[in-house]
């Protein structure tokens, strides 16, 4: 979006970078958790939907982009998308992504990603 406006040039994409890294998550209260569980699982459910049909429709969810979220169409249809998957990562992403937060001093040890993650709300 920069380059396209004449603010910056790309040198390389984040991701070729640091490969399968992983830029944003859900998280939910355990209260919440038990307090609603079918609607997080519902809210989940929608999202993989929604996933899959840009994925199916790339072209068309792109237009939608400037109604919700004020870029300008030129932009939306050639921005960067992410892949997406079915909203599990893969362990080791997690694990080498922890490795370079230790490094860089945001996380001070190493936590067992098995006991921050959580996928059983998740659609099958």
């Amino acid at each position: 979006m920069l380059e396209m406006h004449g603010a910056s040039r790309l040198l390389t994409s984040f991701n070729d970078a640091i490969p399968g890294y992983v830029f944003s998550g859900l998280f939910f209260t355990e209260k919440y958790l038990k307090k609603s569980p079918e609607k997080v699982r519902a809210f989940l459910k929608g999202l993989i939907k929604a996933f899959e049909y840009i994925q199916a429709n790339e072209e068309k969810a792109r237009k939608w982009l400037p109604k919700y979220t004020g870029v300008e169409l030129e932009v939306a249809m050639k921005s960067a998308l992410r892949e997406y998957s079915n909203g599990r990562e893969p362990e080791e992403s997690l694990y080498r992504q922890q490795a370079i937060m230790m490094k860089i001093g945001y996380l001070p040890e190493k936590v067992p990603v098995e006991k921050i993650t959580d996928y059983s709300f998740l659609p099958e």
